[in-house]
């Protein structure tokens, strides 16, 4: 059984081209141990990442992202699970950092990941100010019993 994670995360301090070329190095030896493919992209403080692989593999690798330092704010855009076809197979761990390359092809990348920051700064602006409302009317109600 295939796994597949599509995750979208900022990063928690500044981190320099080859700090990125670094993280790709290291999961592209470990993921090759797991039978893990993927691409990891960054652009600006942001990584875009799909992850694919067996279910337990994928589960413990992911388990392990939500806990790096490196990361923050992520957000799961996906998961698939089943007799999925492979998208990275000859890829362990591909990195494309956004800001470098100068191919054409990826300005969808670029304007998907800058699309998908911009609503998830609304939708925790939103969350937050939902979660002050109903703290305001819990207050509101214990008040008036």
């Amino acid at each position: 059984m295939l796994k597949r994670i599509h995750y979208i995360s900022s990063f928690a301090q500044d981190l320099s081209d080859d700090e990125i070329e670094d993280i790709a190095r290291q999961a592209t030896k470990k993921n090759a141990e797991d039978e893990i493919t993927g691409v990891l992209m960054a652009k600006g403080d942001v990584f875009f990442q799909i992850i694919e692989g067996p279910e337990e593999n994928i589960d413990r690798l992911f388990t392990n992202i939500l806990k790096d330092p490196r990361h923050e704010k992520i957000i799961t855009l996906g998961i698939q699970i089943g007799d999925l076809k492979r998208l990275f197979p000859d890829w362990n761990m591909k990195e494309i950092n956004l800001d470098t390359s100068t191919s054409e092809r990826l300005q969808p990348v670029r304007a998907i990941i800058d699309a998908v920051q911009a609503q998830s700064a609304i939708i925790e602006n939103l969350t937050e100010a939902l979660a002050a409302a109903a703290w305001a009317e819990l207050l509101d109600l214990t008040t008036k019993e």
